[in-house]
């Protein structure tokens, strides 16, 4: 018998990107394990603990993949024929965020994981919400989607602001722990519908922006005066293991000697 519960939906798109979505199946066991027995990998999925070591037994991780998949629609994820991720459309599973809506309404959650890391900071996280979003609302015809990140993840925020998600609800969470606040982001059917009316349309006055020179750079949040979001921006800066800051000593060599050898 199997443990996740499986579907035939298979998805593919990205801009300007390979991108397939494939139904998630028992047979994908192994990548699992080796995502979510890395710390540094779960630093970013995994809200809660602050825990540095965090790893999952086998045992928990079928736990978990096979519990989510009787309420969603959960996928592998393929960038250029290789495995790279996982990532689901769940209904709403929380009974707090359930009671902020009309009970009539089909309101569901997105997670996402790239377990390869060598795939972080390429823009794919963002590509493949965009297709799940389409496929909840365009073949699903679901209502709302009810997303979360917490504070210290900053590249989760941006892939939902991306994607047209509104930052509805700020929760202060319990200490201690990596994140002071968990941040809900919502999109409605409506305001999906808004979104790609706009980007279908283009008029003269859109031509007339197109020709006009970007606004000089402002200043965003004052992430380095957060103490707690400081620390750990950082520790993932000075790290020479991963990409996900700054590049790694090797990256930063390659590019040296590509930008000497054709004199840039």
């Amino acid at each position: 018998m199997s443990i996740i519960k499986s579907h035939n939906i298979t998805l593919r798109g990205g801009d300007n990107m390979n991108i397939v979505l494939r139904p998630l199946t028992d047979a994908h066991f192994p990548y699992l394990y080796r995502w979510n027995a890395d710390p540094e990998v779960l630093f970013w999925t995994e809200g809660g603990t602050d825990n540095p070591d965090l790893s999952y037994s086998h045992e928990t991780v079928q736990q978990i993949y096979g519990g989510v998949s009787q309420n969603a629609f959960c996928f592998i994820v393929e960038f250029d024929e290789t495995i790279i991720g996982e990532c689901w459309l769940q209904k709403m599973n929380l009974p707090h965020v359930k009671a902020m809506y009309d009970s009539t309404l089909d309101v569901r959650r997105i997670d996402m994981a790239i377990g390869d890391k060598a795939y972080w900071n390429h823009g794919i996280g963002t590509q493949l919400i965009g297709m799940l979003v389409d496929f909840a609302f365009n073949n699903e015809h679901v209502d709302v989607l009810h997303c979360f990140c917490e504070d210290y993840n900053i590249r989760s925020r941006r892939v939902w602001e991306k994607n047209g998600f509104t930052l509805v609800l700020t929760e202060n969470l319990p200490q201690p722990q990596k994140g002071k606040f968990q941040y809900h982001y919502r999109l409605t059917r409506q305001d999906y519908s808004k979104r790609r009316y706009h980007k279908s349309v283009f008029n003269l006055r859109d031509l007339a922006e197109a020709c006009c020179c970007p606004p000089p750079y402002e200043l965003g949040e004052e992430l380095w005066n957060d103490p707690h979001i400081s620390k750990m921006m950082l520790a993932a800066h000075l790290s020479p293991e991963t990409d996900a800051a700054s590049y790694r000593p090797q990256k930063i060599q390659a590019i040296c000697d590509f930008c000497h050898r054709h004199s840039i």
